[in-house]
């Protein structure tokens, strides 16, 4: 108990002690998973959980908004207050997203945005790293429907999760495009994301050509760092949160390394 005093102090005097940093911050996760080898990609529910906390004492200067907020509101919602904004983001589509992160993000109000590796939605089919995992690992379209309905939101990610620039441009925008529609059909109209999901952060010409071509006016990047106005729209900026970061971790991440 006096370890939670003394962290929520912290946390209530931070705003004038450091400031926060002004723009917008997408916090880039994968996997919400108590069972798998530490990893940076997975992040144990207990310390997920704490973050959200973390985000929601501090929601004096910085708010959790949901990606369809920033596609509606840029570029005036970098004029808004508080200064700080933060989206919530998952890459591939694992099914621990469903199971561990979704009642966590339930329980604190906050929305996320979760880009579907659309080959692998509803299939038995694992990343090569999982194939030894019993069982399903990625989200099926139940599930997709069941958050979607508590300020889940899902985006295109490919339908394979190829490493893009080392394909044709017919390919890329054959796996972009696929991946857009099994999303949009799977969506009710008029929510789609206009934003997409570089797999493994990567792209080339070829890639930034072909998303605009298909009407996406965003893209993520995993360059790291807190996203302003000029900020280039299909390169958007996202702070990976690792297996690894103990809260300090996160605290200095979000707060302090790309002030």
């Amino acid at each position: 108990m006096i370890f939670i005093k003394k962290i929520f102090r912290k946390i209530r005097n931070l705003g004038g002690r450091h400031g926060s940093p002004e723009g917008l911050v997408i916090l880039m996760y994968h996997r919400i998973n108590d069972n798998l080898p530490a990893h940076n990609l997975v992040t144990r529910t207990k310390a997920f959980a704490e973050q959200m906390r973390f985000l929601c004492w501090h929601a004096n200067v910085c708010r959790v908004i949901s990606l369809k907020e920033f596609e509606t509101g840029h570029p005036a919602i970098f004029g808004q207050e508080p200064k700080t904004k933060i989206i919530i983001t998952f890459d591939d589509g694992y099914r621990d997203n469903y199971l561990n992160a979704f009642p966590v993000l339930k329980k604190f109000g906050f929305p996320a945005t979760v880009f579907l590796t659309t080959g692998l939605i509803g299939t038995d089919q694992k990343f090569n790293r999982y194939a030894d995992l019993p069982g399903r690992d990625m989200l099926d379209w139940t599930e997709v429907a069941k958050m979607y309905a508590h300020k889940i939101a899902f985006g295109a990610h490919t339908a394979s999760h190829p490493h893009l620039p080392r394909f044709s441009y017919q390919t890329q925008r054959e796996e972009i495009a696929e991946s857009r529609a099994c999303v949009n059909k799977n969506l009710p109209p008029g929510e789609r994301l206009d934003t997409f999901c570089y797999p493994y952060g990567e792209y080339n010409a070829d890639t930034l050509k072909i998303v605009q071509e298909l009407g996406f006016r965003y893209a993520l990047s995993v360059i790291p760092g807190v996203n302003k106005p000029e900020t280039p729209l299909f390169e958007l900026r996202r702070i990976e949160v690792s297996g690894f970061d103990t809260i300090k971790n996160f605290e200095y991440k979000l707060l302090e390394k790309y002030r």
